[in-house]
């Protein structure tokens, strides 16, 4: 390494991360970034470092973004990005003028959307000089080194040109365009050797920190499964590596003693419950919270072949108030579709095990499932819908995204299974999140990748929001597939059911998808009055309409049920004055969401027959009832109780996904204080069937 002598003044790195989280303060990446330099003496003499976390709120921010990163520069040596796909292109644009107002800066860039995407990127953004690939601190770090010791040097120096290439792991953009590859680098193997940004409070101070709404937080890397639609894993398939745990406590420690109360935790393993020690962990953050009289909202990757210990640890943080649902990454169900991707650890007598183990333990579970993926076709993606719910689950579908560095990108695989991409957003309407979007293969064409698609909304508004118990009740007595009555009304709410304008933004929905430069951003705004979260913005706004009075709640409701005695045949049906009692029920659930609207408090009675409660805390939708046995048997025949629904600091509108973590899987009734006791049989006229 070069020797490095004091310079006359002090020469500015500032690191940058455009992120769509809102109110992120604290970087994971550019704190370790800034960490590894800083323990170099030398670097730490030579160098001011500055951060820069900014929010992305779309196309008409940009320009406030980038002025509040070029405001602060003076005649930086250096101006580091960390880039994601969903982040890449403001990214690079913002790098453009850094180097357009300061041709000396050397701009390096590294992440996950461009790690071994040196040509393209060189070719897409040649005022970028150095691209780092993988893992970035060392890497960095004597990146540094030598622009320090060569400060005014152009990048076209011999000198300094010799000295890079010594650096492994890096591209540099040559003379002529084309990619300088130096050495590959080695994985850390020792991660204690990374010096901590938690721990060195000039990196993170405690205001940063008590400032920022997330906090992401790995206590080891690596990833052993090769899951061919994720760069996590299937471009690695590495050896777990662990800090050590004296350090984690350190750091977890500092956390929980400055972060703010409710701030979200995000432990970014590949895979948290993986090993054993994580339990260990578990139990030091619950204990930690308990010390210092904090609450965090703990989320994370749960390991994908998803065990015990996973239940265990979930556990111990939903005992202590400490995280929402658990997440069940079944991606799909079939058997062919989890082949081609690499992912036969998940099984469905195992995913039906789990489900079980979590609703005997009163823990909530949301299961991701990818529709696009290649091998699934419509009918086999809907039959994983029905395995999420009917095994008492809330599935969250998502479209599936080809990320770079992934086996789905190689062009062999996309030839073999004739993958066909847009780009476009992942979202409607959300231009933060441009991707290659998989819409069809040799198994879904773009009708059935739309259909799908549609699903979604229907899914989100019955399942989850408005009728869960009276689907689970209607599937139950008609044998029937709750996918299927669900699809039923999607169709009632295109055909205009109660509110014409709800089915309005129901067919725009799919028009979206399909010409989503033309996503209606003004009209749907108007519609909600507030600034959404930028999210399924469709599905929000005929949410809105459904539920922000009661009277519009109880007219949505009863005419979907109707709509689905007249599909299913009323005679195999329970009889509709009982069924009513369980609508009741699902109203006082969704009073939930107009408290989020209104900030008004509500509270509803209720009385249900036995036997349909019964069936519906089978499945964990309703809390235990007073006189419950250890088997959940009632000798009652009616179930009657209170749900009183608090004025939600949490203001609507909730994102599907928000809905699944922190509001029990679209169990919102869980997330009330429900009292629930038993009338005497001999008390009540028999319920009818």
């Amino acid at each position: 390494m070069p020797s490095l002598a004091a310079p006359a003044r002090r020469r500015e790195v500032h690191l940058v991360e455009l992120t769509v989280m809102p109110g992120v303060r604290y970087s994971a990446v550019l704190g370790q970034l800034h960490a590894a330099a800083r323990a170099v003496p030398e670097l730490a003499a030579a160098l001011t470092f500055h951060k820069h976390v900014h929010l992305q709120r779309g196309a008409g921010d940009r320009d406030r973004v980038a002025h509040a990163v070029l405001d602060r520069l003076d005649d930086p040596l250096v101006v580091a990005f960390t880039v994601y796909f969903w982040n890449r292109a403001r990214t690079l644009e913002l790098a453009r003028r850094v180097k357009e107002r300061w041709p000396r800066c050397r701009v390096v860039v590294g992440g996950n959307d461009v790690t071994h995407q040196q040509r393209a990127l060189f070719a897409e953004a040649p005022w970028v000089d150095a691209l780092v690939h993988g893992e970035g601190e060392l890497r960095f770090r004597d990146l540094l080194r030598h622009f320090v010791a060569h400060p005014d040097a152009p990048l076209t120096d011999p000198a300094l040109r010799a000295a890079l290439a010594e650096v492994p792991g890096i591209s540099l953009r040559g003379p002529d365009g084309a990619p300088i590859d130096t050495a590959d680098a080695p994985r850390v193997s020792d991660l204690d050797a990374l010096p901590s940004p938690l721990l060195d409070p000039e990196v993170w101070s405690n205001e940063d920190l008590a400032a920022s709404r997330m906090i992401v937080y790995e206590t080891n890397r690596g990833c052993p499964y090769s899951c061919a639609f994720c760069y996590w894993g299937g471009a690695t398939n590495s050896k777990v590596r662990q800090y050590s745990l004296d350090r984690i406590r350190a750091e977890l420690e500092r956390i929980v003693t400055h972060a703010g109360n409710g701030t979200q935790l995000f432990i970014a393993d590949a895979n948290f419950g993986i090993l054993p020690r994580d339990t260990e962990i578990a139990r030091l953050l619950v204990e930690l919270c308990a010390s210092r009289r904090k609450r965090l909202l703990v989320m994370t990757n749960w390991a994908k072949n998803t065990n015990g210990r996973v239940v265990e640890i979930a556990s111990i943080l939903h005992r202590a108030g400490l995280t929402g649902a658990i997440t069940l990454s079944a991606q799909s169900f079939d058997a062919e579709v989890l082949q081609l991707a690499n992912r036969t650890n998940i099984r469905v007598d195992n995913y039906r095990r789990m489900q079980r183990q979590f609703r005997d333990r009163g823990i909530p579970t949301y299961t991701d499932l990818i529709w696009g993926m290649p091998g699934e076709s419509l009918a086999t993606h809907l039959d994983g819908v029905e395995e999420a719910v009917a095994s008492g689950g809330s599935p969250v579908v998502y479209p599936l995204l080809l990320l770079n560095n992934t086996d789905y990108t190689h062009a062999r695989f996309r030839d073999e299974h004739a993958l066909t991409t847009r780009r476009m957003p992942c979202d409607p309407g959300n231009t933060d999140l441009i991707a290659d979007v998989v819409t069809g293969h040799s198994r879904m064409d773009f009708a059935d990748w739309l259909r799908g698609m549609e699903l979604r909304i229907p899914l989100t508004l019955f399942h989850k929001c408005l009728l869960r118990c009276t689907l689970r009740v209607l599937a139950r007595a008609a044998g029937a597939r709750t996918v299927d009555l669900v699809a039923t009304l999607g169709e009632h709410l295109r055909a205009g059911g109660p509110d014409p304008i709800a089915a309005f933004w129901y067919v725009d929905y799919t028009r979206t998808w399909r010409e989503p430069d033309r996503f209606p951003r003004e009209a749907l705004y108007a519609e909600l009055g507030t600034e959404p979260i930028h999210e399924e913005v469709h599905y929000q706004v005929i949410l809105h309409r459904m539920v922000r009075t009661p009277e519009r709640a109880r007219r949505h409701a009863h005419a979907a049920v109707d709509v689905l005695y007249e599909h299913l045949g009323a005679a195999a049906l329970p009889d509709r004055a009982d069924l009513d009692a369980v609508i009741e029920l699902d109203l006082a659930a969704a009073s939930v969401f107009r408290a989020g609207i209104h900030q008004v408090a509500e509270t509803h009675e209720f009385a249900v027959p036995a036997a349909l409660w019964a069936i519906l805390r089978e499945y964990g939708d309703v809390p235990e009832a007073a006189g419950e046995d250890s088997a959940g048997d009632l000798a009652a025949a009616v179930v009657r109780g209170t749900v009183t629904v608090p004025a939600f600091r949490t203001h609507y509108p909730f994102s599907p996904y928000a809905l699944s973590v922190w509001h029990g899987s679209g169990r919102p009734i869980h997330d009330c204080a429900t009292t629930a006791v038993t009338t005497p049989a001999e008390a009540v006229e028999p319920a009818r069937h």
